[in-house]
């Protein structure tokens, strides 16, 4: 296209004037004076808006490259590098084209004031600086990205200035690389849009072609989809995070948020969120108060810990920052860097398909300690706190003393106003440690000195009472910085050793070694207290509970879940047994499970109306899941719901098996019903947030013993149940041209099953079948089990990452008859 002006020849200054009239003389008519023609014609004035955009086009070229040399950046940093083994450049430049070109329409007008300049020369230079800020505004999301493992997006605006500047000081920063891509991709955008300038060179566009581009980007923001959390639900894990163009992300999760991410679908009644309800545990009869019902929860931990006579037991409930299943315990999928935590979990009762329901920090003292809802950005945020039972309001009513550890600041998230509220006198946080005590890092203490800090404490506390202490951990976050990190880097390696992770395997392990090394830092720090609290009175008489609040989110995930999926380790000297136990629990079954336990076995009084979303531990060794779980993700995006064996994440439904492995599936009525209870939900959340009724005051004055009728942990309909058929415990094992599985299916329903042949399918990363087994033909009576074992031959495939799975399938069509386990990672 030949080169052009942007800006339109314009109109001459002065139009020639008509004639003078002269007067007419009496009883003449007056001609009528003619009319000076339009100075601008609308011929014209769309010649110039067409200039307007040609121009715009032209320019745009310069930008792109600016947000491809950006992407390249990005895909080198090390958060990227680890997330996939796949190469994501393709994707990824798809994605940040597709979202510029939805956006143009937005960055036209933002460019105009530049665009209206006529020098062509200014005009560049004008564009260049309006256009700087996008480009630093990419490179700040992608090292908010890279920093913290999730994207920036609408929960910018649920915090605070304060916590935002404790939230950027305490992260880790990409540093120079991200820095000089930075300065690289501003200077090629600088350098085109000097080249445009002279016209040499570059590309050109006439009005008409401006106008074809823009008409373009208009269909692309109509039609596109935007770039949103749901464009990482299938996965879920970090390869989708990485390939999100950030800016745009930012934008449209933002959008959603405040248009279209409503609580309560439109013309929800309260009858009708109440009738949803009453198909999950929250069962209120009241309208008004819909998590108000009657307390029905078991003693499930009763058979499990023995009982004393006497004093009542101390228990101990420590929160470890990011503390994830993925890394964490046996069959780890990155292997477990937690070993003195692996240890201590065999002489525990540990939960290993356990959920934390917050992805982030926000939620996990409200969630633990009081089973409560989330209101709109945390239980912790509400301006007022509505009446609600928690457990240590009612331990401290009963002569429990309350005591809470933290090496960090109360501050962040409302935590030392929700603490108060709820009767904690004893709190120990950063302006408490004395000047012998080193700070790790912006955000606080590290965790060895947080336990020498509590057991000082402890040490000095008075025993004539039973103790609740709450420790929460803070090592595993960004920045990972802590006092002896260098001894901890090199120990990677050696974990890797013990590991037997191949060399082929260990460069992701390398580019985050800061983050292995805090696991393995926040590890040995809990040795340390449990060394060191073996030698305090009441030890034996003392129960301790170890979770995570959430898992790490910078270390790559395979999933969506998985962010969510973290470890509880019940431990007693009293105990004489460990249980492995394959159900699914979460962190709202805590309080109401420890409430039951001490009711039925000390005498501890509870209301018989109570507020709990949980329903109890479920201590099944077979995996299943009895209860209904809604999952936050971060302050403002909540799109996840767990129920029965069935997840909804971001309205897609994934059928869910042991090690909470998800796995798409197409189930109508399941679906249907799983948004109805989350609809439900949300708007019973919404209801308590405005209003601030969350259970009559009337309802919990009332303290009544432990009475074990009509107590049921399960939850009255769920939207998918673990019933005929279910796999679980699937281990993979890679031999010389094959792959052995073994693994375990049980039958639980009360009918015999239908008779049905265990089917081990093997696919590789896309998803793709390469090659299939199957056993014999078993029919399992009510309650029975089988263990099965398959092998598969794998000599032609070449050495990589692949994908096992073992489903009970009908002998004759081979469709499924039962839950599958999903999606076992092997390397051959």
């Amino acid at each position: 296209m030949p080169p052009h002006d942007p800006a339109p020849t314009p109109a001459p200054d002065r139009v020639p004037a008509p004639p003078a009239a002269t007067t007419p003389g009496p009883g003449v008519a007056q001609a009528p004076v003619p009319r000076a023609p339009d100075p601008h014609p609308a011929s014209t004035r769309w010649t110039r808006v067409g200039g307007l955009l040609a121009a715009f086009a032209e320019s745009l070229p310069a930008l792109i490259i600016a947000m491809i040399c950006l992407r390249v950046t990005e895909l080198h940093l090390p958060f990227a590098e680890s997330a996939s083994k796949d190469n994501l450049f393709p994707q990824a430049l798809v994605t940040d084209l597709l979202s510029m070109l939805r956006y143009a329409p937005l960055l036209f007008v933002l460019t105009l004031p530049a665009l209206l300049v006529r020098n062509r020369t200014r005009q560049s230079i004008a564009i260049g600086a309006l256009w700087t800020i996008p480009v630093l505004l990419q490179a700040a999301l992608v090292a908010y990205t890279s920093a913290s493992g999730v994207p920036l997006g609408s929960d910018l605006f649920a915090y605070s200035l304060a916590e935002i500047n404790t939230t950027i000081g305490g992260s880790t920063h990409p540093g120079g690389p991200l820095l000089a891509g930075t300065l690289l991709a501003i200077m090629l955008m600088w350098l085109g849009l000097a080249l445009r300038a002279h016209g040499d060179n570059w590309p050109t566009f006439s009005s008409r072609g401006g106008a074809i581009v823009l008409a373009c980007a208009v269909i692309a923001l109509i039609a596109a989809p935007p770039q949103t959390r749901a464009s990482a639900a299938d996965a879920g894990g970090s390869a989708a995070t990485v390939a999100l163009n950030k800016t745009a992300f930012f934008i449209d999760d933002t959008l959603q948020d405040l248009f279209g991410r409503a609580s309560v679908p439109t013309g929800q009644s309260a009858q009708s969120r109440q009738a949803a309800l009453r198909d999950t545990s929250y069962r209120g009869p009241d309208p008004a108060h819909p998590f108000e019902h009657t307390d029905r929860t078991p003693d499930t931990l009763g058979p499990l810990l023995p009982r004393v006579a006497s004093p009542q037991p101390n228990i101990v409930l420590i929160i470890v920052e990011g503390l994830g299943r993925s890394f964490s315990g046996p069959d780890a999928r990155l292997g477990s860097f937690t070993p003195f935590l692996d240890e201590l979990a065999a002489r525990s009762l540990y939960w290993h398909n356990f959920l934390a329901p917050q992805g982030r920090t926000f939620g996990v003292l409200p969630s633990v300690l009081g089973s409560l809802p989330y209101g709109a950005t945390g239980f912790a945020e509400l301006p007022t706190y509505p009446p609600h039972i928690s457990l240590p309001a009612l331990l401290k009513e009963q002569g429990y003393s309350l005591r809470f550890y933290t090496g960090t600041g109360l501050e962040f998230d409302q935590e030392g106003r929700y603490l108060k509220s709820e009767g904690f006198t004893d709190t120990v946080s950063t302006p408490d440690f004395p000047a012998t005590y080193q700070r790790s890092n912006d955000w606080g203490y590290g965790d060895r000195e947080l336990v020498d800090m509590t057991l000082n404490r402890m040490r000095t506390a008075p025993q004539q009472q039973p103790a609740l202490t709450v420790i929460q951990t803070n090592s595993m976050h960004t920045p990972y910085q802590f006092r002896g990190q260098a001894e901890y880097m090199e120990r990677v390696d050696r974990r890797l050793d013990q590991l037997n992770i191949p060399a082929a395997r260990r460069a992701s392990y390398t580019a985050q070694r800061d983050i292995y090394a805090s696991i393995l830092y926040a590890d040995d720090a809990l040795r340390h207290f449990f060394t060191e609290a073996a030698r305090l009175p009441g030890y034996e008489n003392t129960v301790f509970l170890i979770t995570g609040d959430h898992r790490l989110p910078e270390l790559p995930m395979d999933t969506r879940l998985e962010r969510y999926h973290v470890p509880l380790v019940v431990f007693s000297p009293r105990l004489k047994q460990p249980h492995s136990i394959k159900a699914v629990s979460s962190h709202f079954d805590i309080a109401p499970a420890l409430a039951a336990w001490l009711a039925n076995g000390y005498q501890l009084k509870t209301p018989p109306h109570v507020t709990w979303l949980g329903t109890g531990l479920d201590t099944s060794v077979e995996f299943r899941n009895l209860h209904a779980i809604p999952l936050k993700q971060t302050k403002t995006e909540f799109s996840d719901f767990v129920s029965g064996t069935v997840y909804l994440a971001q309205d897609r439904l994934f059928a869910l098996s042991d090690g909470l492995l998800i796995e798409p599936v197409r189930d109508d009525a399941a679906l249907a019903k799983a948004r109805a209870q989350f609809n439900a939900f949300r708007g019973a959340n919404d209801l308590m947030t405005r209003t601030g009724a969350l259970a009559a005051p009337s309802a919990l004055a009332e303290r009544l013993t432990y009475t074990p009728a009509a107590r049921e942990l399960r939850s009255v309909a769920l939207a998918a149940e673990h019933g005929r058929l279910g796999v679980s415990g699937l281990h993979i094992a890679p031999r010389t041209g094959r792959i052995t599985a073994t693994a375990v299916i049980v039958n639980g329903a009360a009918t015999p099953s239908p008779t049905f042949v265990p089917l081990l399918v093997l696919s590789d990363a896309n998803g793709a079948e390469l090659g299939e087994s199957y056993g014999k033909a078993i029919t399992l009576d009510p309650g029975a089990r089988a263990q099965v074992q398959l092998e598969l031959g794998t000599s032609k495939l070449p050495s990589g990452r692949y994908f096992a799975s073992l489903i009970p399938s009908h002998p004759d069509t081979g469709r499924p008859v039962g839950t599958g386990q999903y999606h076992v990672e092997v390397d051959r």
